[in-house]
């Protein structure tokens, strides 16, 4: 019996310097560069780390039309605690708004900061502390804004009250605390200020002095029922408009052009379609043409806004029209795109948490990423 182990173990120790024989480890110390500027289908994933409680997050950057999974992951930036991310606008830098714990999983001393990072090498390169307030929710693409040309970043901060922090980019510096007075989210309008969704129905621009600091505010009221029919809170935004979405199918449009918000002509989806509504995570999404996307369920009914859908229908917002519906291969609960002109790609979070790649705007399926992503709730393209 010991001969016949002895036996058996050369033999394997044999099988496995045969098969892997010409492996060459890696080089320790090493760095590479990636390309500067990115290929614009690239998508950053934004992994929420579900199975870590949000603690180990990250922020995978990949390039969805690689063959192997080799070729479509490209690198990956920290996020801890359910982080944001945003790209600066010249594309030299990316804001990871994050939060750390002293002792990780039992809590201890809390950290927020700004992790501020290379694109090319995916390093931290500096942090901006800020007081320990953000939000740590779902991951949402209006928790966060650029003002003033990424002069200033505007963090919603929930403590329980509502407020917004100001961070100074340029100078990378904390500047002050905003209060927001039972309104929430960010949604950079004009050259120096950024709106808010209330609970009363109503919209509420934050206008900042040169300095970052509070000048005024503006309230328009009356924009949505939020009783009979709430409205998604992260808008589409394409040319100085931002279309949001209500739980029935009613799109709101309003013009960001200047410091205080307009309310267009509200419309509704088609109704030759009864039952159907928007859905999911992130139900809403515009792509580099101004073509919006909406993630769409059958048998829609209250409470069924979290659902996901089976279908996208994609609109041209300006004509009102709805131009095709996307049949999903699989059943999806978030989205986002990626790509300009020709190269537009979308992007779906299936209940699997897999992500599905379909070619846009005609709808083609194309492959199933699996990068080890354990929730990928936000997708966004790299520009």
């Amino acid at each position: 019996m010991k001969l016949f182990r002895l036996v058996t173990f050369c033999v394997c120790i044999q099988s496995f310097s045969l098969a892997y024989g010409d492996f060459s480890p890696e080089k320790v110390g090493e760095i590479e560069m990636l390309p500067s500027p990115y290929p614009d289908h690239w998508v950053i994933i934004r992994d929420f780390g579900a199975l870590a409680l949000s603690i180990e997050g990250r922020h995978l950057v990949v390039d969805p039309l690689g063959k192997s999974l080799k070729d479509q992951f490209k690198g990956m930036m920290t996020a801890s605690f359910a982080a944001d991310l945003l790209n600066s606008p010249s594309g030299d830098e990316y804001y990871v708004v994050e939060t750390f714990w002293s002792r990780g999983g039992r809590g201890g001393e809390r950290t927020d900061v700004v992790s501020i990072y290379d694109p090319m090498t995916l390093a931290v390169v500096d942090e901006i502390y800020v007081p320990p307030r953000r939000i740590t929710g779902m991951p949402k693409r209006s928790n966060t804004g650029l003002i003033n040309s990424g002069r200033f970043l505007a963090i919603y901060s929930f403590s329980p009250s509502q407020d917004a922090l100001i961070v100074d980019l340029r100078n990378r510096r904390y500047v002050n605390k905003i209060p927001l007075a039972g309104c929430g989210l960010v949604i950079p309008n004009g050259e120096l200020s950024f709106t808010s969704v209330c609970a009363d129905g109503s919209l509420q621009t934050t206008h900042l002095k040169i300095d970052g600091t509070l000048k005024d505010r503006s309230k328009v009221y009356d924009v949505f029922n939020p009783i009979e029919d709430p409205i998604f809170e992260a808008p589409a935004i394409f040319d100085d408009m931002a279309y949001f979405l209500t739980y029935k199918g009613t799109v709101v449009p309003i013009d960001v052009s200047k410091e205080k918000v307009t309310v267009k002509t509200t419309w509704k989806l088609s109704d030759s379609d009864n039952g159907w509504r928007p859905g999911g995570i992130n139900q809403l999404v515009e792509d580099s043409s101004g073509l919006v996307y909406m993630l769409m369920h059958p048998d829609g009914d209250d409470g069924t806004h979290d659902n996901g859908g089976s279908e996208i229908w994609v609109f041209d917002m300006l004509e009102r029209k709805r131009l095709s519906r996307i049949a999903l291969e699989s059943w999806g609960i978030a989205m986002g795109t990626s790509g300009s002109d020709g190269n537009r790609l979308l992007f779906v979070t299936n209940i699997n948490q897999k992500v599905d790649t379909y070619r846009i705007p005609d709808g083609r399926f194309l492959k199933t990423l699996d990068v080890g992503a354990q929730a990928p709730l936000v997708l966004q393209g790299v520009r």
